[in-house]
């Protein structure tokens, strides 16, 4: 139970310096909850194309019309980061903390490991 809590700990850590470098690339504040300001892949699709320009060609955003993008854009908008990061050599690695591939809507490995 102990190390449980501890590992808890240690994950929302992580998520905070996740949100924090984020915030601080992007200029923007991210939600409370970092899960689902990243479920639709804008931000991830911006976070990439920051670090490495254009690498992300198409990026569906939500629009005053159209305010929640359908689940098959978010898809096509995490599939699209997840190609940059390959094309970059982020390692893949799986990673079962409150952000995993799951909360991303796809079932595939989650980048995380930034150099920021």
């Amino acid at each position: 139970m102990r190390r449980k809590m501890e590992q808890l700990r240690e994950e929302l850590e992580l998520m905070e310096q996740l949100r924090e470098s984020i915030e601080s690339r992007l200029k923007v504040a991210l939600p409370e909850d970092l899960g689902s300001s990243l479920m639709d892949g804008v931000v991830l699709c911006h976070l990439a194309n920051h670090i490495r320009p254009r690498s992300v060609a198409s990026i569906h955003v939500p629009s005053s019309a159209v305010p929640k993008l359908s689940m098959a854009k978010c898809r096509r908008n995490v599939e699209n980061f997840l190609d940059a990061c390959r094309k970059m050599g982020v390692p893949e690695v799986r990673h079962s903390c409150l952000l995993d591939s799951g909360t991303l809507t796809l079932n595939q490995p989650l980048y995380f490991r930034f150099t920021c």
